[in-house]
């Protein structure tokens, strides 16, 4: 497990792809190729977005082709790739095994025998230079790597507004834990500091991101998918979701990862290209979080609940995901004590059914 060391002159090489024809050989090169950061015997860590059981084509976890890809390229130099993240929801073997089943890596572990892991045990860890936490429980499969690559899936999030390469390290922390995460830290800032926190000690050696088939709108879960065709990579997670801002057009400081990286002086001084430049793959009209209106407005940040609609099957999920225990189940439908709802969006995020909308709400205290 790596502690932050940032290179403020860093590269993000960026490619036009499909999972059918992404070459990862030619988009590391520029950054010194796979052996300039993985050796030969090494565990490596696929750090993947594994959200919640969730089917590849929702564009909801991490694409297992692009997985797929990276892994065999980790394989023809004799380490040792190995599949792990922790979902949202209790951290448990059997949770880990329905997210597997679901998202197409327990096919993927068979045919080329790559290690899933389901050691659901962690250690505390201190942050030496943490402003928000200065310990936290971190997950053994993190802990016990030699090197880590982190695999995220380029999504809206609404309540980070974009969840790419700083958050998805935020899936190092076991289950419930984050949960409760939510409840101590309600607001954005907060939210963004202590996720800064968590990276800084568990910083990536790479980070190779699945922009091809991504999420627009009310994401992590419950967005549209959209075809971006990108595939990018960089050693520096605050250049690759600054480049990622530069091509959909979103200002970073209204990304509050990002803006709490500025105040710390984490960006970097430049950023090369040697392959695609942002300035010409634009993408506009991208559609951000209808949390985000005030990025576009400048206007007060909207007061979005998350409400339960009638396609609620009574799963659960959210009962045993929301920090506050404020969710119930009542006649087959999921109900919400708003007096005590933090906005925090951990309902919305781990349905599966997209069941939960946001949206207005007044409520009377």
């Amino acid at each position: 497990m790596n502690k932050e060391n940032i290179n403020l002159n860093p590269k993000v090489t960026i490619q036009k792809s499909t999972y059918e024809t992404l070459e990862i050989d030619s988009l590391i090169k520029p950054l010194g190729g796979i052996k300039n950061f993985i050796e030969k015997g090494d565990r490596v860590l696929l750090k993947t977005n594994l959200l919640n059981a969730s089917e590849p084509e929702k564009s909801v976890v991490t694409h297992p082709n692009f997985i797929k890809i990276v892994a065999k390229e980790i394989l023809q130099i004799d380490a040792i790739p190995y599949i792990g993240d922790s979902p949202s929801g209790p951290f448990t073997k059997r949770r880990l095994e329905k997210v597997y089943s679901k998202s197409g890596l327990i096919d993927l572990s068979n045919e080329f025998g790559i290690e899933l892991n389901y050691d659901t045990r962690s250690k505390k860890v201190d942050i030496p230079n943490g402003k928000r936490i200065r310990k936290t429980s971190i997950c053994n499969f993190v802990i016990e790597a030699d090197k880590i690559i982190s695999l995220p899936k380029l999504k809206t999030h609404s309540l980070m507004i974009m969840t790419l390469a700083i958050k998805n390290m935020y899936g190092t922390i076991p289950g419930l834990i984050k949960a409760r995460y939510h409840s101590k830290f309600i607001r954005r800032k907060a939210f963004a500091e202590m996720l800064l926190d968590i990276l800084s000690i568990t910083k990536p050696n790479l980070i190779i991101m699945d922009g091809i088939m991504a999420m627009e709108g009310d994401g992590p879960a419950g967005g549209k998918i959209v075809d971006l065709g990108l595939s990018l990579a960089s050693d520096n997670p605050y250049a690759i979701d600054l480049a990622v801002c530069d091509i959909l057009n979103i200002q970073p400081v209204g990304i509050p990862t990002l803006k709490e990286a500025k105040i710390r002086k984490l960006w970097p001084n430049k950023i090369e290209y040697p392959l695609l430049n942002p300035k010409d793959i634009k993408y506009n009209n991208f559609d951000l979080p209808s949390t985000a209106d005030h990025i576009l407005t400048g206007k007060k940040i909207p007061s979005k609940y998350p409400i339960p609609k009638e396609n609620c099957n009574a799963c659960g999920e959210c009962v045993k995901i929301c920090p506050k225990k404020i969710i119930k189940i009542d006649k087959n439908i999921a109900k919400i004590d708003y007096s005590k709802c933090i906005k925090c969006y951990c309902c919305h995020e781990v349905c599966q059914y997209n069941a939960i909308k946001l949206e207005n709400k007044k409520i009377n205290n």
